[in-house]
């Protein structure tokens, strides 16, 4: 890793500034080097001095679903990693749906334009499609109403429907189909991206979409991001062990300090990955190189000779030596539909509006209503008038819109499928603040 290091330092006009910005001179060991993110680093710099070779030789050009529309959150990726990106996917699909043997549907339920994990998945599958005999494409993009309708339309010729979307978009295309049983039979699986979930989550959309609860890939996931691209892939055994530890609190005490399982990734072996404080640094050669970059996800590795004595020999034979978990995002952010909305932007847009008498704080509570995921926001304020809480809440997604272009691209769209606004805004004084209720969004 050293070598990789010496060869970032010497090559990367940004990252000689950066170790000079932290009064780096002398390292003599790893973890003698500094931690870089998205802020200090590549924020920080401009993008041409980031790069560690000419923009022009670039592949592709795409955006993070990041708060800022900015042009900082622009990533360049090398084509090498797109040619093994789409025979490991093809490969994937072949082994655990069989999509080289069963008439296969796919429907992408994702953002597009220039997200790097909408249009990469989409141009990815349409190249694999091209190339395979049992393979169909269709891309509606955000508008679940006309997914489903495709769904309805086309389900019947297929043997399965794969169904690539975030996965709190799952409840609401049960929402649009449930009315359909030919559609709940097992016909259906989410292959999905974009946020965490729970495998209690993964049983009840098993159990809704006519699987057996326990099926492994109802829905399956990977874990990466823009800027430091994939990380790691759930495989069947670490699907397996998660589920071994959702039902031992004690082991997942003893092991993880929580009653709730991580998600669990074979780890990419091109990423160099470490747990410092909880928080996932990454150090990965790519057009972009990283060099101990500090994710802001919660999580770390799992040694899988220290976890020998709880499992079956038989699950233990099978798993990587090394496991990667994953909690989440360390960050305050709110997660929409797999969108990070980031909460001291929101705090501060509040504040700014000072005619509306915005007290300081707020929470926010995410409810669910007929299997929909709705955001209430409770902002408190010095002053309540009847009309003021819908002001306040167009406000708000006036202002969500226009910080995030793929909350811009998802709102109307996912409420318009649901035929309900899927952000609210209720108001309560400053002095109604119940004292013992814990609040995360405080100024």
């Amino acid at each position: 890793m050293f070598d990789f290091f010496d060869k970032v330092r010497k090559n990367v006009k940004a990252y000689q500034q950066f170790l000079e910005d932290n009064n780096v001179q002398d390292i003599q060991k790893w973890s003698d080097i500094p931690l870089c993110d998205k802020e200090n680093y590549l924020l920080k710099y401009p993008m041409k001095e980031l790069a560690q070779e000419d923009i022009s030789n670039a592949f592709l050009i795409g955006t993070s679903s990041g708060f800022s529309k900015s042009g900082s959150v622009f990533w360049l990726k090398e084509a090498v990693d797109e040619r093994a990106y789409l025979e490991i996917i093809k490969q994937i699909f072949i082994k655990e749906y069989s999509i080289d043997r069963q008439k296969t549907l796919f429907i992408i339920s994702l953002a597009f334009g220039t997200w790097i994990g909408g249009m990469q998945i989409a141009t990815t599958l349409r190249a694999m499609a091209s190339d395979m005999e049992h393979v169909t494409l269709a891309t509606p993009g955000l508008d679940l109403k006309e997914a489903a309708e495709i769904a309805q339309k086309f389900g019947a010729f297929y043997d399965q429907i794969l169904w690539i979307c975030n996965p709190s978009s799952i409840n609401i295309i049960y929402a649009l189909v449930k009315d359909d049983d030919s559609l709940l039979q097992g016909k259906i699986s989410f292959p999905v991206v974009g946020e965490y979930f729970s495998e209690d989550f993964r049983e009840d959309i098993a159990f809704k979409f006519g699987h057996d609860r326990k099926y492994i890939y109802s829905i399956k996931t990977g874990y990466g991001s823009a800027d430091a691209g994939d990380l790691g892939i759930e495989s069947e055994e670490t699907v397996k062990l998660r589920k071994f530890f959702n039902n031992h609190s004690e082991l997942l005490q003893k092991l993880f300090k929580t009653n709730e399982a991580p998600m669990m990734f074979v780890r990419n072996e091109k990423a160099f990955i470490e747990s410092i404080e909880g928080e996932l640094i990454v150090t990965k050669d790519q057009f972009i190189p990283l060099v101990r970059y500090n994710t802001k996800d919660r999580g770390g590795i799992l040694k899988k000779r220290d976890i020998k004595e709880y499992i079956d020999s038989v699950l233990y034979a099978t798993l990587p030596d090394e496991i990667l978990y994953v909690f989440g995002r360390v960050s305050d952010s709110i997660i929409f539909y797999g969108t990070n909305l980031n909460i001291h932007e929101i705090d501060k847009f509040l504040s700014s509006l000072k005619e509306m008498s915005y007290g300081g704080l707020f929470d926010v509570k995410e409810i669910q209503k007929d299997g929909v995921s709705l955001f209430e926001f409770t902002i408190y304020t010095e002053d309540i008038k009847e009309e003021l809480a819908l002001e306040y809440q167009n406000t708000l997604i006036e202002f969500l819109k226009k910080s995030s272009n793929e909350f811009s691209a998802k709102y109307d769209k996912l409420s318009k499928a649901v035929d309900k606004d899927l952000i609210t805004v209720n108001l309560k004084f400053i002095n109604e603040l119940q004292i013992d209720k814990k609040h995360r969004y405080i100024k």
